[in-house]
């Protein structure tokens, strides 16, 4: 038994369930679209002659020129012939509160990255709903407003939950929690080591890539620039960022790059930087390569994160 895991047995067995494991994936894909065109007909009316009645007034209303109806009174309208086309909608808070009916057209209702949303405008959304799932981790940003206009009131008494700022601290008070404990984004364990001990207590799973791991080579490296902080903005500092990203583009266009700011002057300033150097060696900004504030950058995952600090 143990000779046969070097044979060439095991590793066609082996290429045989990663095949079987795609296969699936195709087909329980396949499953849901079939299930979701199955809903699209599936209250379709007809009258006596035969014409089809169902979703007729909602075509009318979206393809008229004229006296066109506003997007929350078609939602208010047609809602169930809307849901029966479109199960799932992606959407702001805010967004929510501005189409849709103060009531519960959704069976759920979730929301992600939870612990940057404020209280007063979550809460209007999970009235659009009739269960509700909060998913986001305390340990990230809180919700910034800086910039913001938002409703205060001096004199909140002792109400403990108004003291709250984001709709996961709130809910996390009278909700369940269930902990996710698998990390998978780090390919190198440096990278998440640390918050793991001191954030996480130790609690994560994590899922190293082999090849990072063996390689052995250091996935954080530290550049100290003799900057100058004046006027908000670091233009030593910028410049060593434009430098690192053009040679990036000439060298290894092919991995995808972010470079994540600690206010937006300076965000600004690198991408001005950018556009100027850009145009004058006329290079091409790779597709999907960004330059971000630290407040907008939550949840996205690149090859390389350079941070001007």
């Amino acid at each position: 038994i143990l000779r046969s895991v070097s044979s060439r047995s095991f590793q066609r067995k082996v290429v045989e369930l990663q095949n079987l494991v795609d296969e699936k994936e195709k087909i329980s894909n396949d499953m849901v679209l079939l299930k979701v065109r199955e809903r699209m007909y599936e209250h379709v009316e007809y009258n006596r002659l035969n014409n089809r009645v169902t979703y007729r007034d909602l075509h009318h209303q979206v393809t008229k020129k004229r006296r066109v109806w506003p997007l929350r009174k078609t939602i208010a309208e047609f809602h169930h012939e809307l849901f029966d086309l479109i199960p799932c909608w992606l959407a702001s808070p805010e967004s929510v509160s501005a189409i849709f009916p103060l009531q519960p057209l959704f069976d759920l209702v979730i929301f992600d990255e939870a612990s940057q949303c404020f209280v007063e405008k979550g809460l209007p959304a999970m009235y659009r709903g009739r269960q509700v799932v909060v998913a986001g981790d305390d340990k990230q940003l809180r919700p910034n407003d800086l910039y913001k206009v938002r409703y205060e009131e001096e004199d909140t008494g002792d109400d403990a939950a108004l003291e709250v700022e984001s709709l996961l601290e709130l809910v996390s008070r009278h909700l369940m929690e269930i902990q996710l404990k698998g990390h998978y984004r780090s390919k190198s364990l440096d990278l998440i080591e640390f918050s793991n001990r001191q954030f996480y207590d130790g609690k994560l799973v994590m899922l190293p890539d082999y090849n990072v791991v063996n390689a052995r080579l250091p996935a954080i490296e530290y550049r100290k620039v003799e900057g100058l902080w004046e006027d908000n903005v670091n233009e030593p500092e910028a410049n060593e960022v434009l430098e690192t990203v053009i040679d990036l583009i000439r060298q290894e266009p092919e991995r995808q790059v972010g470079v994540v700011t600690f206010n937006a002057k300076q965000q600004q300033l690198i991408l001005d930087k950018l556009d100027e150097r850009l145009i004058e060696e006329k290079l091409i900004w790779p597709e999907g390569w960004f330059v971000k504030n630290i407040e907008n950058v939550q949840g996205d995952e690149k090859d390389i994160i350079i941070f001007s600090t």
